[in-house]
């Protein structure tokens, strides 16, 4: 795997290290309200994939280009192989990882697009450049994500809590992260 020290905003590429997970931006959406966002990542042996979260917008899906993905989608586990593809709906509950022994690379997307490019480049350069972060890949800190959270809310949420009561921690905690100096902006890990 190449060094992944210095990711340029504008690259094509966006890594989290500590996580194993390399995106490479494919297709961006013209418009991203309606078009999707397309990707091919890569995740390592011992990377760890999302946790159980829900796109309340989005459509995901994930084809195997190489590896074995393991996936979770509204409590029903399987593995995919090279060839094999999973499409989960919007507002639907699920995770995926790689189920393998070698590095598992996927083509997928999201449609809508949306914003998710940007909140990728933002939580995975926070990961890269030392940030404490969860397994996988998501700020500690509290008070940081609930600023980006407050920004990105038509991205994600975890499946195992109820939406209202993550809005409204969110809601709760943002100001509060503001005013400790946390931004939303992140220019650094963003293109110009």
């Amino acid at each position: 795997m190449a060094d992944h020290a210095v990711v340029l905003p504008d690259s094509e590429m966006v890594t989290s290290p500590p996580s194993g997970k390399t995106v490479r931006f494919l297709e961006r959406p013209d418009d991203p309200d309606s078009d999707p966002l397309t990707f091919e990542m890569t995740l390592a042996p011992d990377g760890h994939g999302p946790m159980r979260h829900v796109h309340p917008e989005q459509d995901e899906w994930l084809e195997v280009q190489e590896g074995r993905l393991g996936v979770w989608v509204e409590g029903r586990t399987e593995e995919l192989e090279p060839g094999e593809r999973v499409t989960i709906p919007a507002g639907t509950p699920h995770r995926f990882w790689n189920a393998g022994r070698g590095e598992l690379r996927l083509h997928g997307g999201v449609a809508p697009g949306l914003r998710t490019e940007q909140f990728m480049r933002v939580t995975y350069g926070l990961a890269r450049d030392g940030a404490p972060i969860t397994p996988s890949g998501m700020p500690l800190n509290v008070l940081r994500l609930a600023v980006l959270l407050s920004t990105y809310d038509d991205m994600l949420y975890l499946s195992a809590l109820p939406v209202w009561l993550q809005r409204a921690a969110v809601r709760l905690l943002a100001p509060l992260g503001r005013a400790v100096g946390y931004d939303d902006r992140y220019v650094e890990y963003l293109p110009p």
